[in-house]
């Protein structure tokens, strides 16, 4: 069985937030277009940049590395999903980075606090996921799922 991963298209992502890429306001249009017309995945989730206290993560002279500006912060309107982005595909949000980095999906955890390995395995999920980002693909490799980017999606 499959699902499919969307990783992080909230609005601090995109343009206008705080810290933006190129492409990542298109990006929720292209995940909709793709939903619409690609085969059904019997699973789709979804995961989040939530952070509450992330100690060294943010910084007043982010290097861009290891630290960044202040974004996706727990509650404020930069940590919602873009507005174009549908949701109502969407099984299962994984939120991450709380109190540390959290670069990959697989460190984020739902509202039950089930991590999304486990949640994936619960479902029968056989260890292929489709994702968009280099540090969850990398995550997903080292936890024995194979992943593959859908079509050209991606910004930045």
């Amino acid at each position: 069985m499959r699902a499919l991963l969307i990783v992080d298209v909230q609005n601090d992502f995109c343009a206008g937030g705080s810290l933006a890429v190129d492409g990542g306001a298109a990006l929720a249009s292209a995940i909709n277009d793709y939903l619409a017309a690609a085969p059904r995945y019997p699973h789709v989730v979804a995961t989040k940049d939530f952070h509450i206290d992330p100690g060294d993560h943010f910084s007043d002279q982010p290097d861009y590395s290891s630290s960044w500006p202040p974004h996706c912060i727990a509650g404020t309107p930069g940590a919602e999903f873009h507005p174009d982005l549908d949701t109502a595909a969407i099984e299962a949000v994984f939120r991450k980075g709380a109190y540390a980095a959290g670069y990959s999906g697989f460190d984020g955890v739902d509202d039950n606090e089930t991590p999304l390995l486990e949640w994936l395995r619960q479902r029968g999920v056989d260890g292929s996921t489709s994702s968009a980002l280099p540090p969850t693909t990398a995550s997903a490799d080292r936890r024995g799922r194979s992943t593959g980017r859908v079509g050209h999606q991606g910004a930045g």
